[in-house]
């Protein structure tokens, strides 16, 4: 063994040596606690080596859990920066699809617009050539030569044209046609465009505008669309047709609807009722802005989601109840109750614009509609009801004129409302609501006078309590926006129906109201009066499309219809310059065609009426039979000398009727210099009630009807008796025989 060897080996022996005596020590003085203060000799000669290995010991643990506690952190860090970094990747990844998606929609549309614009320039260009002249062509091609020329070869040119000029002085310069700029503009910009212009009829702010002053008090989150708390809606709309600029037309309605129908629905949970009749407004804005781009999954979506909406609102319609009767309703103040009434109209015009749209897919998209109950039956009840005293107590002019148009829709070979359909609502049952309309009146609920979004017909005055609810710049706490709406003013509330007073001596003030109160009233009068020509053109479609008049074979049908012209004959006799008389002789004409389906199909009329029935029947089509006498042919000389002889140009009978007649045939007063005549004609076709009673049609077909119903000797009588023109006639004589 070497002496390095033993210099190790003696080491190593005593380190053992140490480390022996050590853990000794240890034990000691965990066994013996009292004996650490009483050390020997001998320990004190070993204790100095053993600490320094301890010393050592504890250092090098302490290395050692500091290097693990190191590579530990540097293990997490580097998982860390691993998953951000897959992360990151992740997201990069998806950037990078969309934006190569959003690349390859842009290049196909832009290759779709290079077609169109190619073939547009070709058949252009093929017009311009059939239209210039050759030496304008020979110009234009001359300057398009000129502009490629090289600067020298163009200097030349030009010094050439100049010694031509100088020759022929007389030579003209061609002008330059101006280029057109053509202007593209994608669907999805052109469908925010029209979101942004898009006006509720008789308002003088933009939805969006309203929108603008409308704020949720708590952060809302559908789908994509969002919005925070005190952030205006008009924003949030704004920002969500940004994010789906991208969109094909058709995928950006469908969401646009159905992100706004669920943000409805989650404020009417929350009770925010301010901002709900806008947002409907905008659906109906996006269905009208093209149809093509409104699918079939879109309007059933939409119909269930709006039908439900509806339904919550049309306790309001019971005009028997007082706010007492509400159920969780007391103290609920006139702005929310306006709001909800709005929302109310406002769901049925969306749904008669979903059910018009649905008409474009066929019957049996239609039929599907109807019998998968979309259009709830109970909203269709309250809506349209069967019984008369429910009738006058729900009847809302807005809302049946909604449900016309919805069945109107619904008229096919094979359909109609809910025919066929299990546990539904009659046809029958149907018939016999709509004829109601005829010989109920339709009274002007209060706080429900709105256009609507359909169409603008009848009173608007309700809607300047929407309009001050929402300010224009500040409310009277010096706030620009509102999530609660604010009260309506207490001249507003006086804006009612009222029955017009007929004193005398009556102060401004009443004068006023008296005004206000006949504007009501007529403008509902020509509300009533179109609502009730189009149920008779309903009937008549029906009749029409389905070839059978078996449905109408009751004799209470028939004996509606002969009541409701009686009625409108007797307003036309009893105010024969009435500016809604165009309106009453042609429900008189639809009513009349309808009874000659009738008995065409049937051979008369004897059969299916009551006795009673038979008199009247008799009496209004006589009326309507003999009533052109020698008054129209007086009435059309007059008119002619006065219309081509004096060039008059004012009313002579009717002024609606006359003026009526100009516009149906695209004339003016202007006309009266060439030809009078004309004129005269054309305002003698039109009937106006009294000088030309009933359109001639009307009067062939009354004269038909009674062919059917009476024998040829009793017309002879019946003739006669109306047509007595003999002024020396005493009647006495026929008591004193």
């Amino acid at each position: 063994m070497s002496l390095s060897d033993d210099d190790f080996d003696d080491d190593d022996d005593e380190i053992l040596l140490a480390l022996t005596k050590v853990k000794s020590t240890q034990n000691r003085q965990v066994t013996t606690p009292n004996n650490i203060d009483k050390p020997t000799q001998n320990n004190n000669n070993t204790q100095l080596p053993s600490d320094d290995i301890q010393v050592r010991l504890n250092r090098s643990d302490g290395e050692i859990a500091i290097l693990r506690a190191q590579l530990q952190q540097l293990q997490n860090q580097k998982q860390e920066d691993l998953n951000k970094l897959k992360e990151s990747y992740n997201i990069d990844k998806l950037k990078n699809d969309e934006q190569l998606k959003a690349l390859k929609f842009t290049v196909q549309k832009l290759e779709d617009e290079k077609k169109f614009l190619n073939n547009e320039l070709r058949g252009a260009t093929a017009i311009k050539r059939r239209k210039l002249p050759n030496r304008v062509d020979e110009s234009m091609m001359d300057i398009d030569a000129m502009s490629i020329l090289d600067p020298q070869q163009a200097n030349g040119v030009t010094y050439k044209h100049e010694q031509a000029e100088s020759v022929e002085p007389e030579t003209e310069l061609r002008p330059i046609l101006p280029q057109k700029v053509i202007k593209i503009q994608n669907d999805a910009s052109l469908f925010t465009d029209h979101i942004w212009n898009h006006c509720i009829n008789g308002s003088k702010r933009s939805t969006l505008n309203y929108l603008s002053k409308i704020y949720v008090d708590t952060d809302i989150l559908v789908h994509d669309f969002r919005t925070n708390a005190k952030m205006p809606l008009s924003t949030a709309i704004t920002e969500y047709l940004m994010l789906k600029k991208n969109l094909r037309l058709d995928e950006l309605v469908a969401e646009f609807t159905q992100t706004l129908s669920d943000l409805v629905e989650i404020l009417v949970e929350k009770k925010l009722i301010l901002s709900i009749p806008f947002l409907l407004a905008l659906i109906h804005a996006s269905l009208n802005f093209r149809s093509s781009a409104v699918s079939q999954a879109s309007i059933k979506a939409l119909l269930e989601s709006i039908c439900k909406l509806a339904l919550n609102f049309t306790f309001l319609l019971d005009s028997s109840q007082d706010e007492e009767d509400f159920i969780n309703y007391h103290d609920v103040p006139n702005q929310v109750m306006v709001l909800e009434k709005f929302a109310l109209v406002c769901c049925l015009d969306i749904i008669e614009k979903l059910m018009s749209l649905s008409s474009l897919f066929g019957a049996r998209f239609i039929d599907t509609i109807w019998k998968e109950n979309y259009i709830k039956v109970e909203l269709f009840r309250k809506c349209l009801p069967e019984n008369t005293e429910r009738f006058k107590n729900f009847a809302q002019i807005n809302l049946i004129y909604n449900f016309v148009e919805i069945l109107m829709s619904s008229i096919s070979e094979t359909t109609f409302a809910y025919d066929g359909a299990p546990n539904k609502v009659l046809n029958e049952s149907i018939i016999n609501s709509l004829l109601k309309v005829f010989l109920i009146d339709l009274p002007v609920k209060d706080d429900f006078m709105f256009y609507g979004l359909n169409r603008i017909i009848g009173n608007n005055i309700d809607f300047n309590k929407v309009d001050c609810i929402i300010p224009t710049s500040e409310t009277l706490l010096n706030h620009s926006m509102i999530c609660r709406p604010c009260p309506i003013p207490y001249e507003y509330l006086l804006e009612k129906m009222v029955p017009v007073k007929k004193e005398n001596n009556l102060n401004s003030k009443d004068l006023q109201m008296n005004q206000l109160a006949f504007e009501l009233q007529s403008k509902h009068e020509f509300h009533v009066l179109n609502l009730r020509l189009k149920v008779a053109t309903l009937l008549e479609s029906f009749i029409v499309t389905k070839s059978s008049t078996q449905i109408f074979e009751l004799k209470e049908y028939i004996k509606s219809i002969v009541r409701t012209i009686g009625f409108e004959q007797v307003f036309i006799m009893r105010s024969p310059r009435s500016r809604t008389i165009y309106l009453r002789i042609q429900i008189i004409a639809v009513l009349v065609r309808i009874l000659n389906y009738i008995s065409s199909e049937v051979r008369g009329l004897n059969n299916l009426i009551y006795p009673e029935t038979l008199y009247e029947i008799f009496v209004i089509l006589l009326r309507i039979a003999f009533g052109s006498n020698s008054l129209s042919s007086e009435a059309h000389s007059l008119l002619l000398e006065i219309r081509n002889r004096y060039k008059y140009d004012k009313a002579v009978f009717n002024d609606n009727c006359e003026r009526k007649a100009r516009e149906i045939n695209h004339i003016t007063f202007s006309d009266l210099h060439t030809d009078g005549k004309v004129v005269a004609d054309i305002e003698s076709e039109l009937a106006n009630g009294l000088e030309f009673p009933y359109e001639t049609d009307t009067i062939e077909l009354a004269r038909e009807i009674l062919d059917l119903c009476v024998t040829h000797e009793e017309a002879d009588n019946l003739y006669f008796n109306m047509n007595n023109e003999d002024f020396n006639f005493d009647e006495m004589a026929l008591v004193d025989d």
